[in-house]
């Protein structure tokens, strides 16, 4: 079903800047299959989303879900349990299997990245004081799809026995940046104030004498302005350098580490829509944008639609004798959701913006319920599966 994408799938050599310390390098180990959703608000992406991941683990199989969505729609969809932003257990089932979520906040992520950096904690605590810092991560925490990946390639890290990793995106057309953005970020980066900095910042491991001294000294040069001056401009700026060179190379890893993770020829990205025109417009833009990026989406999830079996049922409705007015008004509404249906389908076929297209009928067991449990999700989950078929 997968056709290679654009980018070699094998993992760069800076991968390795990735890794934690105390963790197995990134570079090394075997990926996690990778499923990102993406789509437009209210088709329900999420659903989706936490029911495969749910079946999955029923299956016995170790998932990973990421939701980036900032509305937290992902804690509703199990019943508002405690998901949190380093990764807690929510289902854990009786074949081994087990599903591990995440809400992502990033501004939470680069507090704990720090933390392992194993830093003294008055120079911590200073750090998280530091307006400087303040403003960084508030601006770290709205750009969310950008800097999504990093955390992904992270879970590498952290959860090594995962067997497929769940993403489900913020809804709209800037969830693509989850994908696309992860190149573009790093032409960005890849310029020569970054060579300098990396340079200046070095490790303690495989900094030579002249960067131990130069890095050494401007320490103690801004430690000192700082107790004769007090802080300004560019003592701030030097300072949020220092404390966070290493936390800014790894995420650069990280990142590149990601980039090659969604250009794996294995990996799967499904735009959702519902019967909607709105939503069908939005997934046309989604694939557009990754189109143009040499990344095709792998299908069109339609999601909450009618049935193989209510569609065949068209010209009996036609004919039924409706003898109340309420019945007149049902029949004529389930015979235009069917004329809805089959026009969407129509477009869609006769477009070349999605390689195939899925129906996903609606479950009544799912709707107008504001939390879902695991069995609730189990159905969906299932049939999803069927229709997707992975290897």
């Amino acid at each position: 079903m997968q056709e290679k994408r654009s980018s070699e799938s094998n993992p760069p050599s800076s991968a390795g800047q990735g890794g934690n310390s105390n963790s197995p390098n990134a570079e090394s180990m075997p990926r996690p299959r990778l499923v990102v959703f993406l789509g437009a608000g209210g088709v329900g992406k999420t659903t989706l989303s936490a029911s495969y991941a749910a079946y999955l683990a029923e299956k016995g199989l170790k998932v990973g879900l990421i939701s980036i969505d900032p509305a937290r729609r992902l804690q509703s969809a199990f019943g508002g349990s405690g998901i949190t932003e380093a990764g807690s257990i929510i289902h854990e089932s009786s074949s081994g299997g087990h599903l591990r979520g995440c809400m992502l906040d990033l501004s939470s992520s680069l507090r704990r990245w720090i933390r392992a950096e194993g830093l003294e904690q008055d120079h911590e605590d200073r750090l998280f004081a530091h307006p400087l810092f303040r403003t960084v991560t508030e601006k770290i925490a709205s750009a969310t799809e950008t800097l999504a990946p990093v955390r992904m390639a992270e879970w590498l890290e952290q959860y090594p026995e995962t067997d497929y990793l769940i993403i489900d995106t913020a809804p709209g057309i800037h969830a693509v940046d989850f994908v696309i953005r992860p190149e573009r970020l790093l032409a960005f980066l890849d310029s020569k104030i970054l060579e300098w900095l990396q340079w200046f910042a070095g490790s303690g491991d495989d900094a030579n004498w002249f960067q131990k001294m130069v890095r050494g000294g401007a320490r103690g040069i801004l430690q000192a302005l700082g107790r004769i001056g007090g802080e300004n401009l560019i003592l701030s700026l030097g300072e949020m350098l220092l404390l966070l060179d290493k936390v800014f190379f790894r995420m650069v890893g990280r990142l590149n580490l990601a980039r090659d993770w969604l250009a794996d020829p294995v990996t799967e990205i499904y735009t959702v829509a519902a019967l909607r025109d709105d939503a069908i417009s939005v997934a046309r833009e989604l694939s557009r944008l990754m189109t143009e990026e040499d990344i095709k989406p792998d299908a069109l999830l339609l999601n909450r639609a009618l049935s193989y079996a209510m569609l065949t049922q068209k010209s009996s409705l036609e004919n039924l004798d409706a003898t109340s007015e309420e019945q007149q008004l049902l029949k004529q509404f389930v015979i235009s959701m069917i004329e809805k249906q089959e026009q969407i389908q129509k477009s869609i076929s006769s477009g070349k913006e999605f390689k195939s297209v899925f129906t996903l009928p609606v479950m009544s067991n799912l709707e107008n319920k504001s939390e879902l449990r695991i069995q609730d999700l189990k159905d969906l989950g299932e049939a999803l599966y069927v229709q997707l078929d992975p290897v």
